[in-house]
C-alpha cells in the first residue's frame, strides 16, 4: 500500500514540475481551449442552445399539461363528491319517507285490526247475552213446568210435608233429566 501512495505522489510531482518547468505547455493548452470554445460557439452553440430551449419548452408544456389535468381531476373529484352528498341526502330523505309511510301503514292496519276485533267482541258479547237470555227463559219455563207438575201432583194428593218434599225432589230430578237430554 505504501508503494502505491509513493507512486501517486511521484506522478503528481512530475505533473506539477512539468507545468512549472514548461510554461509554454500551459499557454498552448489555454490557446487550444480558447480555439475549441470558438469552434464550438461557431458551429455547435446555436444547435445546443436550440436543443436546450426545445427541451425546456417541452418540459414546460408537460408541466402545464400536468397542471391542467390536475385541475380537471380536481373538478371531477369535487363534482363526484357533490353528487355523492346529494345522493346520500336523497337516500336519507327516501329512507325517512318510507319509514314514515311504513309507520302510517302499520298504524292503519293496527287500527283496522282493533276495529275488527272490537266488532267481533261486541258480536260475541251480544250472542252470549242472547244465549244467556234464551237459556234463562228455558230455565224459567222448565221451572214453571216443574212447579206446575208438582202442583198437580200435590193437588191430586193431599200429602204431608215429607211426601211433599219427596215429590218436589222427584219432579226436579225429572225436569233436570229432561232438560239435559
Amino acid at each position: 500500500m505504501q508503494a502505491i501512495f509513493e507512486e501517486v505522489a511521484r506522478i503528481i510531482d512530475s505533473g506539477l514540475n512539468s507545468v512549472i518547468n514548461n510554461p509554454s505547455i500551459v499557454l498552448l493548452n489555454i490557446i487550444a481551449l480558447f480555439v475549441l470554445a470558438l469552434f464550438v460557439k461557431k458551429f455547435f452553440w446555436s444547435k445546443i442552445t436550440d436543443y436546450l430551449n426545445r427541451q425546456q419548452d417541452n418540459l414546460q408544456m408537460a408541466l402545464n399539461e400536468a397542471e391542467e389535468q390536475r385541475r380537471a381531476a380536481k373538478k371531477i373529484q369535487d363534482k363526484a363528491e357533490h353528487e355523492y352528498k346529494m345522493m346520500r341526502k336523497e337516500t336519507e330523505e327516501l329512507k325517512n319517507m318510507l319509514t314514515k309511510n311504513a309507520k302510517k301503514d302499520a298504524e292503519k292496519v293496527l287500527l283496522e285490526a282493533n276495529l275488527v276485533a272490537e266488532k267481533k267482541l261486541n258480536l260475541a258479547e251480544k250472542q252470549i247475552e242472547l244465549e244467556y237470555k234464551k237459556v234463562e227463559s228455558e230455565i224459567k219455563e222448565s221451572i214453571k213446568d216443574l212447579a206446575f207438575t208438582a202442583a198437580k201432583k200435590i193437588i191430586k194428593k193431599e200429602i204431608d210435608e215429607k211426601t211433599h218434599k219427596r215429590i218436589i225432589e222427584e219432579t226436579l230430578d225429572e225436569g233436570i233429566k229432561n232438560q239435559f237430554k
